[in-house]
């Protein structure tokens, strides 16, 4: 495999043959405190599960009190996670109007556990929602000038869904077909160009190349393109 960013090549490797969950999360948090993450919560909703998948090193009171008083409900970022497709940081997300005072009341409540601010990485598909949430204390990664160490998280949030994906069994899947114009296109985006840098590298129109990835995505059975590729690596269809 060539790097797709050095920390997300490592991590992908590392995670590999993980399929314990403690040894999986001080993985993930190694190469991620790097970025400024302090911990990280993780829910699988699979409707194929009969109750969410969870894998957190919240503390332990914090997780009891957000269980007991039903804060799934009006929190923010798992309410924002629901409705969207991208990776997002908490702080945008609670500014949102409709979230409302129960949601900052939450925000409050986990300040007192040193849980101030974050980013999430949804991932919607066929098999259901799935969520890594991470707390992070580092106020750069959402600055404008912090988009590629964003992206990176992104793909490293990947990866560790899809070793927990594998760890519960719910990675087996028919073999994906793709065409040789499919894994190119791919290929490419894992490298970080953009679909217009894609058309000119290939001499294709920007709309066939679009054409192209969302054959892939719907293939691979993947919420975006960053997972697409994510999918695409772990399955062995392309080595960038």
């Amino acid at each position: 495999m060539g790097s797709l960013h050095d920390p997300v090549e490592t991590l992908a490797v590392e995670l590999a043959g993980i399929r314990d969950s403690e040894h999986r999360r001080r993985t993930f948090l190694t190469h991620a405190a790097e970025f400024g993450v302090l911990r990280i919560a993780y829910v699988n909703t699979a409707p194929s599960r009969q109750s969410p998948y969870i894998e957190t090193d919240y503390p332990a009171e914090w997780v009891r009190r957000y269980l007991e008083q039903g804060y799934a409900d009006v929190d923010a970022v798992v309410l924002e996670g629901q409705r969207s497709p991208l990776p997002f940081h908490w702080r945008t997300a609670l500014a949102r109007p409709d979230y409302g005072a129960t949601a900052e009341r939450v925000f409050h409540e986990a300040a007192a556990f040193a849980i101030h601010d974050g980013f999430s990485v949804p991932v919607h598909g066929p098999g259901g929602f799935a969520m890594l949430s991470m707390v992070v204390d580092d106020p750069s990664l959402f600055q404008p000038n912090g988009a590629r160490r964003r992206q990176t998280l992104h793909l490293m949030a990947m990866h560790f869904h899809l070793s927990c994906e594998r760890a519960l069994g719910a990675a087996s899947q028919p073999a994906v077909q793709l065409t040789p114009r499919e894994r190119e296109v791919l290929l490419w985006t894992a490298k970080g160009k953009t679909g217009w840098e894609i058309s000119q590298l290939l001499r294709l129109a920007e709309r066939t190349v679009t054409f192209h990835m969302e054959n892939a995505r719907a293939k691979l059975g993947a919420s975006s393109r960053s997972h697409a590729v994510v999918k695409a690596v772990t399955l062995g269809l392309i080595d960038p």
